[in-house]
């Protein structure tokens, strides 16, 4: 049994989660259907439309269904976040806006943005995913605990 009260590793922790949303994101996002600029809008609907296919149709749309799950955990992690960690996340991540255009729409020094604020928004992402996988009803082998332990 885990115990979750263990400490995490911040940094390995974010980096999971950049990882997450910024090398895996795109491509989950284009199988099941979306874009990352329709993922930056609040309301998102990943549903997929089932009409008469064949098989192997068929299979990619139940394939696409199971990817959608994920997408939409990740879009509803994203907007439940705290303010600054939601404007970090959607746009840097979701919009591709640069560091320093994120930076100009948070009201904190630049280097609070490196040391403090994306790390606490990569962080936050995570404790909030393990909530929003369930929510979304991502498929079991496909649910991920991205903390890394001490």
């Amino acid at each position: 049994k885990m115990n979750h009260l263990r400490d995490i590793d911040f940094d390995k922790t974010a980096h999971n989660v950049d990882k997450l949303v910024r090398k895996k994101l795109p491509s989950l996002a284009l199988r099941c259907g979306s874009s990352l600029t329709e993922l930056s809008s609040p309301k998102l609907s990943l549903a997929p439309s089932h009409t008469n296919r064949t098989d192997i149709q068929e299979n990619m749309i139940v394939d696409s269904f199971g990817i959608s799950k994920i997408v939409d955990a990740i879009h509803k992690t994203i907007f439940s976040c705290s303010d600054n960690s939601k404007i970090i996340l959607v746009n840097y991540y979701l919009l591709n806006k640069t560091q320093e255009q994120v930076i100009m729409l948070l009201p904190y020094e630049k280097s609070q943005y490196y040391k403090a604020l994306k790390p606490i928004a990569l962080v936050e992402f995570a404790d909030r995913y393990d909530y929003w996988q369930c929510q979304c009803g991502v498929d079991p082998e496909d649910i991920t605990d991205l903390h890394v332990y001490i």
